[in-house]
């Protein structure tokens, strides 16, 4: 009965972690509008632009391990859905937008997102 008990109690408190790091995810980015709102982290700094696309430097990024975890979590729980992948890339959509992202091996910690 006392091991029921403390895994009960376990099975909650890590889901209770769970949930509370889901929920307070949106905290670390931001969205961009000329982008359909597809959100960009916050300590990613803006490399350069050009009409298609945006190359950011983001330290957690890289081309070995590629996009993490609570990033792709991120775009996720905001709509975006994988539909497919090509090496370093990554086509994401949400209704009739098409996002491109991006993180090379070439360039470590930067991603690029294209339209």
């Amino acid at each position: 009965m006392k091991r029921l008990l403390i895994s009960l109690i376990t099975i909650a408190f890590l889901i209770g972690i769970g949930y509370f790091y889901f929920t307070n995810l949106d905290r670390n980015y931001y969205f961009l509008n000329d982008m359909y709102d597809f959100p960009v982290p916050k300590s990613a700094e803006l490399e350069s632009e050009n009409e298609v696309g945006k190359h950011y430097i983001w330290s957690k990024a890289s081309g070995d391990n590629g996009i993490p975890l609570s990033y792709r979590l991120m775009i996720k729980k905001n709509g975006w859905r994988e539909i497919g992948r090509e090496g370093e890339i990554v086509k994401y959509t949400k209704g009739k937008f098409t996002i491109y992202l991006h993180s090379s091996t070439d360039f470590p910690q930067r991603i690029t997102l294209v339209l």
